[in-house]
């Protein structure tokens, strides 16, 4: 093609100069419209996150709830077989609905093989453990007490994974564990540790027995959790504690004292502490992110202590309430590599809107 004398002298042709203000309009357009739809999918971002911190403190409360209702079975001379025993058989059945509903097409959830069941066994084992030293202890101190002790398992966790590591744990993370049972100490031992009742020791041992079995079941399922889905293990591990519960009844031929108020309210503990939080916690986690659900559930405890204290008319010392407030810095430090302010932030980013 043979070049024009416009082109040759520098100059832009008529028809292109034309052309510039309506290819500049239209890029104008294009980024208003990049805009707008940015804007529109972060004020979704900010819906569902909005939403997820809603499930996962309406799981936390029922969650917190746990302790304070077992309070009102022992009242109606229910005993902690019987409990156990009601609260495993009428949940067994609801996990394995929510399997059928919600876990067949999932990602990440996959159906059970026989090697499964072999460590569904121990997990079940470990979890059975776990709820037996749990409530056994909410029977024998408060309901604050226990929830205090029990909530020092990330601590324990830490220790785990050091150990099973090989590995000495950072200055940090040891920092915070000493900070976390200071807290304890100040909690369980107010007035002095020679001063505690063996009545209040006995609940603490297993309240603690409870945090050292619970951080075991945690730390050593997480792979077998990531392999079938955690729908489909939470189905798994409450089952083979149903019938470690039926095993272990048999054995110890404890009396359970069944009664219908003791039946209710131990319905109520099945569905609306165990099977219903545990979906929406899982919801919430799906949509929010487990770092973030983590930090929510450090309101656990004093969503618990609360509710005692407005129900059963528990109340924590001075000291206590120093104690406690020891272990919840502590254990958010442990569970979370960040300085009060960036907590502070994290907990906020659901209430902001998209950006200007």
């Amino acid at each position: 093609m043979t070049p024009t004398s416009s082109t040759l002298t520098g100059k832009t042709p008529a028809s292109d100069v034309s052309a510039s203000p309506l290819t500049a309009g239209a890029n104008v357009t294009d980024a208003q419209n990049t805009a707008h739809v940015q804007r529109d999918a972060e004020a979704a971002k900010a819906k569902v996150a909005r939403s997820a911190l809603i499930l996962v403190l309406l799981a936390t409360c029922a969650l917190a709830m746990k302790g304070l209702l077992a309070k009102f079975v022992y009242a109606t001379g229910m005993t902690v077989d019987g409990l156990l025993l009601l609260r495993f058989l009428i949940a067994m059945p609801f996990f394995w609905f929510g399997v059928w509903m919600f876990g067949k097409n999932r990602p990440g959830e996959r159906a059970m093989r026989p090697a499964d069941m072999i460590w569904g066994a121990a997990y079940g084992g470990l979890f059975f453990s776990a709820s037996l030293c749990d409530f056994t202890a909410v029977s024998i101190i408060d309901v604050t007490v226990s929830r205090i002790v029990l909530f020092s398992f990330p601590a324990i966790v830490m220790i785990l994974e050091a150990l099973h590591r090989w590995r000495f744990p950072p200055l940090r993370q040891i920092f915070c564990f000493l900070i976390t049972y200071c807290g304890l100490i100040l909690v369980v031992a107010p007035n002095g540790v020679s001063l505690v009742s063996d009545h209040v020791w006995q609940g603490v041992f297993w309240s603690f027995a409870s945090a050292l079995t619970y951080a075991c079941y945690l730390y050593f399922s997480q792979r077998k959790i990531n392999v079938i889905g955690s729908m489909h293990f939470s189905a798994l591990i409450n089952t083979v504690a149903g019938i470690s519960m039926v095993i272990y009844e048999l054995i110890v031929e404890k009396p359970l004292h069944l009664n219908m108020s003791g039946v209710l309210w131990t319905a109520g503990i099945s569905i609306f502490c165990t099977v219903i939080p545990f979906f929406l916690l899982f919801e919430g986690i799906r949509r929010i992110g487990a770092t973030q659900a983590s930090l929510i559930s450090l309101s656990g405890p004093a969503l618990t202590f609360f509710a005692a204290w407005l129900f059963l008319g528990e109340t924590l010392s001075p000291i206590q309430l120093a104690g406690f407030a020891v272990v919840m810095v502590g254990v958010a430090s442990l569970k979370n590599k960040m300085t009060l302010a960036g907590f502070g932030r994290l907990l906020a980013r659901p209430f902001q809107g998209p950006a200007a």
